[in-house]
C-alpha cells in the first residue's frame, strides 16, 4: 500500500511549487534532536527500518492522486508527475539502537530537492516517536536491572500502530517480552502474560479460578494473586503449586497489581520461601516506571519481573520529543551552498556532517560534530550509508541484533550519564571547521539583510 499521504500537506504544496518552478536541485537534509527532556541523559535511536523501507517503496497510487485531485488545489501537470514520483537519493544515519545527543545528525539526506523535503514528515513521525519509547524503555529497563521487564502497554497505547510500534521500541531499549501478540507475530518478540481478575471474579472461587487456569496452562503458568485479599491469594498459589509439582511441573509466578508493592512482595516472598516454593516469581505491574521502580528497589522490594505498560507505552514523563529534519545545503551554480537557519532559539549548522565517537577504556568519551570532508578529526564515524540512489544497501538486522547493539552501546554510556535523575551532560564538541563554516554563513546572512 502507498503510505505518500501520510504527510503534512505542506509537504505537497512546497512539492508542487517545486515542480513548477523547475526547484530540484540536489540538497542535504539532517534529522537531530534539538534537547534532551528532564533528567534523560541520552537517546536511544529507533525508527530507522521503517524510514527505510517508506524511502525506498514511495509512490503515490492512482487513488492518492485522485483524492488529491479532489482537493481542487493541485493543477493537473502537477497530478500527472506524482505517478511517476520515487525517491532516487542517499540516506545515511546510525544504526538503530544507536546512542545519540542533541544537535548531533543521526539521519542525513542527500537527493533532488523535491524528494528529499517531501519525506520529512513521514521521517520524523518514526523517529521521534519510536526513539522516544525505546529511550525511556531502557531507562526503565536500566531501573530494573538484573530484574526483566515486559511491555504491558497495549491497552493504554495511543493507538494499535502506536502499541506495535511501541512494541518494537521497548524490545530495543532492552525489554525481554510483550503482551501484544500481533507485535510478537509481526517481530518475533518473545509474549507473555497471565489473567485478569475477571477471570478470577467469574468463578466460584480463587482457588477454583487457579487450578482451572492451571490445567489449562500446566506448563509455566503466572497467577495474578491481589483481586480479593493478597496473602489468602499467595496461600491458594501455594497449593496449586503443590499440585503441579505432583503432576512434574510448576508455577512460574504470581503477579501484584495493587498499592503497596513493597510490603506485599516481602510477605508473599517471606511466605513462598516458608512453604518451599522459593522458585515462585513476583511479578508487579501497575503503573510503573523507571522512578517508582527505582525507590520500590531502594525500600527492599522482592519483586523478580516487572510489567510496565502505560507510563512506558506513552512515555508519560515526556509525550514527545523535539527531533527536527533541516536543510543544511543545496547545489547552485556549479558547487554545494550551505544553509542554515538563525533565528532566535532555533539555530542549526550548516553543511553536510558526520559526528566523530571517541571512546576511552571506560566506554563513551565525546562526540564531535564535524563537516563530513573535514579531515583529521578524531574518533569512529557513527553515520552509515543505508540507502543509496534510491536502493538499499545495508542488509537488513534482526531486532534482536538491534537489541544487542543497544545493550552494547549502552554499556559503553558513564554511570552519571545514564543514571535516572540528574544525569551529567554528554559531551558533544563541534569541530573548527565546522565552527568556522557556521559564523561564516551567519555572518553572509546578516550582510545580505542589510
Amino acid at each position: 500500500m502507498s503510505k505518500a499521504l501520510i504527510t503534512d500537506l505542506y509537504q505537497l504544496t512546497m512539492l508542487a511549487s517545486y515542480f513548477e518552478h523547475g526547484m530540484n536541485n540536489t540538497a542535504t537534509f539532517e534529522m537531530f534532536f534539538r534537547k534532551l527532556p528532564q533528567n534523560w541523559g541520552y537517546f536511544l535511536a529507533a525508527g530507522l527500518e521503517d524510514v527505510i523501507n517508506y524511502v525506498k517503496d514511495l509512490h503515490f497510487e492512482e487513488e492518492d492522486i485522485r483524492y488529491l485531485g479532489s482537493l481542487n488545489k493541485f493543477k493537473a501537470d502537477f497530478l500527472s508527475y506524482l505517478s511517476s514520483f520515487r525517491f532516487t537519493g542517499d540516506v545515511w544515519a546510525v544504526p538503530e539502537g544507536s546512542v545519540v545527543f542533541p544537535n548531533e545528525p543521526l539521519l542525513r539526506v542527500t537527493a533532488p530537492l523535491q524528494e528529499a523535503q517531501f519525506i520529512e514528515t513521514y521521517v520524523l513521525n518514526k523517529l521521534n516517536f519510536q526513539t522516544m519509547i525505546a529511550t525511556k524503555a531502557s531507562r526503565v529497563v536500566h531501573s530494573a536491572n538484573p530484574s526483566p521487564v515486559i511491555d504491558f502497554g497495549l491497552r493504554r497505547a495511543h493507538d494499535e500502530s502506536a502499541a506495535i510500534n511501541g512494541a518494537r521500541a521497548c524490545y530495543i531499549g532492552g525489554c525481554t517480552a510483550t503482551s501484544n501478540v500481533e507485535a510478537g507475530r509481526l517481530f518475533g518478540i518473545p509474549v507473555k502474560g497471565t489473567h485478569a481478575h475477571s477471570f478470577v471474579m467469574s468463578c466460584c472461587s480463587e482457588l477454583e479460578a487457579f487450578r482451572k487456569y492451571v490445567k489449562t496452562f500446566p506448563t509455566d503458568p503466572v497467577l495474578l494473586i491481589d483481586t480479593y485479599d493478597v496473602m489468602q491469594g499467595a496461600k491458594n498459589a501455594i497449593v496449586v503449586a503443590k499440585e503441579l509439582e505432583m503432576q512434574g511441573n510448576k508455577l512460574c509466578g504470581v503477579r501484584l497489581d495493587s498499592r503497596d508493592l513493597v510490603e506485599k512482595s516481602k510477605a508473599v516472598r517471606s511466605l513462598f520461601d516458608a512453604n518451599n516454593v522459593g522458585y515462585v516469581m513476583v511479578v508487579a505491574s501497575n503503573d510503573l516506571n523507571e522512578h517508582k521502580i527505582a525507590d520500590m528497589k531502594s525500600k527492599g522490594a522482592r519483586i523478580d519481573a516487572y510489567g510496565v505498560g502505560t507510563e512506558m507505552i506513552t512515555s508519560r514523563d515526556c509525550p514527545a520529543i523535539g527531533g527536527v529534519y533541516k536543510l543544511v545545503e543545496i547545489y547552485e551554480n556549479g558547487s554545494f551552498v550551505p544553509k542554515m537557519k538563525t533565528s532566535d532559539g532555533k539555530q542549526t549548522r550548516p553543511g553536510r556532517k558526520q559526528v566523530f565517537r571517541v571512546e576511552n577504556r571506560l566506554g563513551m568519551d565525546y562526540d564531535t560534530v564535524a563537516l563530513e570532508d573535514e579531515g583529521a578529526v578524531p574518533g569512529c564515524p557513527l553515520l552509515f550509508p543505508v540507502i543509496q540512489k534510491g536502493e538499499r544497501t545495508d542488509r537488513i538486522r534482526s531486532l534482536d541484533e538491534i537489541q544487542k547493539y543497544a545493550k552494547y552501546d549502552l554499556s559503553l554510556l558513564p554511570c552519571d550519564i545514564i543514571r535516572i535523575t540528574n544525569p551529567s551532560a554528554y559531551s558533544v564538541e563541534i569541530s573548527p571547521g565546522l565552527k568556522a563554516l557556521s559564523e561564516s554563513v551567519s555572518k553572509k546572512y546578516l550582510e545580505e539583510r542589510k
